[in-house]
């Protein structure tokens, strides 16, 4: 009886946490997916646009970007209420890097549900710069959304 329990005990240590991943973490208030049939099954399902931020651990405006540009409170806002955040490392993601590596990093696409590339801006965006972005695109989207 008491291997049983102890048995039970580890299953619920080491199993029942992975039950329920996803492919996402959440930083800053932006729950950042990967790039995963999940996130855009995510945009469909919740009827917002992507936004895909692509970086590098090298890159020094990468860096500069998560620090500042995604810890504006009106940046996060505006991501909560109508984007699906994806980051992806250009280093990591055999799939990203195959279809934006020649873009470069800090690569910022705004995609919709279905993948259609919107926009791209390469190079630092600032918080207000990225505010302009985001809800820019969200009214030249607005038909993709209905």
């Amino acid at each position: 009886m008491r291997k049983i329990i102890i048995g039970l005990l580890l299953f619920q240590l080491i199993l029942i946490p992975f039950a329920n991943a996803t492919d996402s973490t959440t930083e800053n208030g932006i729950n950042w997916y990967t790039w995963s049939n999940e996130a855009f099954e995510a945009a469909e399902k919740e009827n917002k646009l992507v936004l895909l931020d692509i970086g590098a651990e090298w890159c020094q405006f990468c860096a500069k970007m998560k620090a500042v540009t995604y810890k504006d409170p009106e940046v996060i806002k505006i991501i909560q209420d109508n984007y699906i955040a994806i980051y992806a490392d250009i280093d990591d993601s055999e799939d990203v890097n195959m279809l934006y590596g020649k873009f470069g990093v800090p690569g910022t696409i705004i995609l919709s549900p279905d993948r259609d590339e919107l926009t791209k801006r390469l190079g630092y965006i600032s918080p207000q710069q990225m505010q302009w972005h985001l809800l820019g695109n969200l009214q030249d989207a607005a038909d993709i959304l209905e």
